[in-house]
């Protein structure tokens, strides 16, 4: 396996086990290392310890034995000094004592240490009877006792002793030096096991910084130029990286990435063409629409102002129609008395037509009287002629008779003429006054037809007013929204000039995207 196809889970993973590893070998070889030093340190302690315990041994036995020599001398020379001496000594033969006890608390590690200090041991209890038996013999007061023990056994044990205890100190010595060695040598292996480990540690930093470098570092790099190059807008950076690890997976997502956004950007360059012109287009669309709705607008206006003077004029109308059928209700009175008063004028020429009838007759009967008066006057006249002189007053008489007998027929006959024509002019007044009956009947059927149409049309003209009104009022809603209309026309022009501005920036935008001719 390449190194550029290992995850870098694994390459993780690996490169803490591997640190984790080291970690721990180093801190086993830091605790070894304590422990083995904290060992041979406590070595060292221990057998310091012994040696200051034994020494503390011989020296305290020495010291007993001064405070002995005192108190004997005591016995000789002052015997009250004797007590405080032995006290003395007493004390001093308790801590040795104690020092040796402790000598022997403390595990002996080797053999040697075992042995010498079996030797020890031996000649401590020998030393202490001889130390006894100097207490004895002082505590008796016996000199010779003492002089005999202090030359005799206390001199061989206490030589005895004092050669085992050189003889653990030697030995003591040797193990110290030993473990002095022993310590140096752990810690030359400690500093080389360290700087062993450092190398090993810097050739494994120098490793996982190669393998940081070729395998994440460097492609990172890589794929940080192909986003700046993206980020520019050049989709035309070749993206070369290939590996089977989640660096190759994000390049072949930046590829796919790539891939699609020239895809993206490919349609959106088509798209803000199509967009621009129809917004474009949309925008003159509603600039024209905006104004036809604002001619619109003034048209509804005007349309509103001529409603509102119909509306005046119907309502007028409406009015004058019912004041003209006011006025024909009065006519129709006017013209139904005048119908009466024709048929009495009818009824009154009918008669002036019988009166003329009878006159005529009257007239008829006082022409046949002077006729009659003319012809009785004519044969007077004859009559007197035939009597001559006697008969002429007579004849005057005749002849005045016939005179106004002749007037009458005149007068009779112009009577009749008039007559006549009065009575023709009569006849003539009564068929006009039938006719003008008629007329006035005819008149009135006529004047209560148009008061009926009147009323309809007041009617009507009534309805006109109430529909013309709602037509006003739907006209003026019209011109209010025609007006809302001509705002929000105005609104969506500015939108679609903002639209068209904005679609010119993404466009511009959009331009500054370079993508492969294929893809």
């Amino acid at each position: 396996m390449k190194l550029k196809d290992l995850s870098v889970r694994t390459g993780f993973i690996a490169v803490l086990l591997l640190f984790g590893a080291l970690v721990l070998v180093t801190a086993f070889f830091g605790v070894y290392s304590v422990n083995q030093s904290n060992a041979l340190s406590e070595k060292v302690d221990t057998l310091n310890t012994e040696i200051v315990d034994l020494k503390d041994v011989y020296i305290n036995n020495l010291k007993a034995r001064s405070a002995l020599s005192r108190a004997f001398i005591a016995l000789s020379s002052n015997p009250a000094d004797k007590d405080s001496a032995v006290a003395a000594a007493r004390g001093y033969y308790d801590l040795a004592k104690k020092s040796f006890e402790a000598f022997q608390a403390i595990p002996k590690a080797t053999s040697a240490q075992q042995q010498v200090g079996a030797q020890v041991a031996d000649t401590f209890h020998a030393h202490t009877a001889a130390i006894d038996q100097l207490f004895v013999a002082i505590g008796a007061g016996d000199v010779e006792a003492y002089a005999r023990t202090n030359e005799g056994p206390m001199t061989r044990t206490s030589a005895a002793f004092g050669k085992s205890a050189d003889a653990f100190f030697g030995v003591a010595a040797d193990e110290s030096a030993q473990l002095q060695h022993d310590k140096a040598q752990s810690k030359t292996t400690l500093v080389a096991v360290a700087i062993g480990l450092l190398v090993v540690s810097c050739a494994l930093i120098a490793f996982v910084y190669y393998a940081l470098e070729h395998t994440i570092v460097m492609p990172l790099k890589e794929a940080m130029t192909v986003l700046e190059h993206v980020a520019r807008g050049d989709l035309t950076v070749a993206i070369r990286h290939e590996a089977a690890n989640e660096i190759g997976k994000l390049f072949a997502s930046m590829r796919e990435m790539k891939r699609s956004l020239g895809g993206i950007v490919k349609a959106v360059h088509g798209g803000t063409d199509v967009i621009a012109t129809g917004v474009h287009q949309m925008a003159s669309g509603n600039t024209d629409l905006s104004q036809r709705t604002e001619e619109q607008a003034a048209a509804l206006q005007e349309t509103a102002s001529s409603m509102e003077e119909l509306t005046s004029t119907v309502r007028q109308n409406a009015d004058n129609a019912k004041q003209a059928t006011q006025l024909v209700s009065s006519t129709a009175l006017v013209t139904e008395r005048g119908n009466h008063a024709a048929q009495e004028v009818e009824l009154t020429m009918r008669g002036l037509s019988e009166l003329s009838g009878k006159i005529a007759d009257i007239t008829n009967v006082i022409e046949g009287i002077a006729f009659q008066t003319n012809i009785l006057s004519l044969n007077a006249a004859v009559e007197a002629a035939r009597a001559g002189e006697e008969g002429r007053g007579f004849a005057v008489v005749a002849s005045e008779v016939r005179s106004l007998a002749q007037r009458s027929a005149n007068a009779a006959k112009e009577i009749k003429e008039r007559i006549t024509d009065s009575l023709g002019r009569v006849e003539a007044g009564a068929q006009q006054a039938q006719q003008a009956s008629q007329v006035m009947s005819e008149i009135l059927t006529s004047v209560n037809r148009v008061s009926d149409l009147i009323g309809e049309i007041a009617a009507a003209s009534e309805e006109q007013s109430t529909g013309i009104e709602q037509v006003n009022r739907a006209i003026a809603q019209m011109d209010q929204v025609t007006q809302q209309n001509a705002a929000l026309v105005e609104q969506a022009s500015a939108a679609a000039l903002a639209l068209d501005e904005q679609t010119l920036a993404l466009k511009g935008s959009v331009s500054a995207f370079r993508v492969d001719s294929v893809m």
